[in-house]
């Protein structure tokens, strides 16, 4: 384990020591350059001609700082290509990084979705499996109900019946008291 930690300090600090090496290197530059920039203003300031003008020495030697200088710009442009071209390559990686980790986030996405879609059709057709079996339950019933109702207006009308066949008997039974007893004093 203790190894596995060293192993990667040791890659962390080489990659920070070649991004410190980077700009040390480009500071330096920036420093050489100024000294050649430096150089080039103090020649072109020496009027050592005859006359007060510049020698053909002097402007010898603001030729070479000119030309040291472009050098050193050529050189400061090379090492800020470099850097650059490595600062776009870590930026590609992690472009292309993130862009596979997108792609393995909206596959999951897109994943879950469906789950949820076909979840949603298997509680769409329970649903409607239990409307049709509620309409069976209630036509059911309502035949029931029509047959109960049915039994009930029968049971209604015979008792309807009975009660006025009782209402005759009794009535029939009062007329026959009346007449035994007007025939049991017609006798007497």
């Amino acid at each position: 384990m203790k190894k596995k930690i060293l192993a990667v300090l040791v890659v962390c600090m080489c990659f920070t020591g070649v991004k410190a090496q980077q700009d040390a290197r480009l500071a330096s530059l920036m420093e050489e350059r100024e000294q050649l920039v430096m150089e080039y203003q103090f020649y072109n300031q020496q009027n050592s001609n005859f006359w007060g003008k510049k020698s053909k020495a002097d402007l010898m030697h603001i030729i070479e700082t000119l030309k040291k200088i472009i050098n050193k710009d050529s050189e400061l442009i090379g090492a800020v290509k470099a850097a650059s071209i490595k600062k776009v390559a870590e930026n590609t990686v992690e472009i292309q990084r993130s862009g596979k980790q997108v792609q393995v986030d909206q596959r999951q996405i897109n994943d879950r979705i469906a789950g949820l879609q076909s979840q949603i059709n298997t509680l769409e057709s329970q649903l409607k499996k239990r409307e049709r079996s509620l309409q069976d339950l209630q036509t059911e019933l309502a035949a029931s109900d029509e047959k109960r109702y049915g039994k009930d207006k029968v049971i209604a009308i015979l008792a309807v019946a009975a009660f006025i066949i009782f209402l005759y008997a009794v009535l029939l039974q009062i007329r026959l008291g009346k007449a035994t007893t007007k025939s049991k004093k017609k006798s007497r």
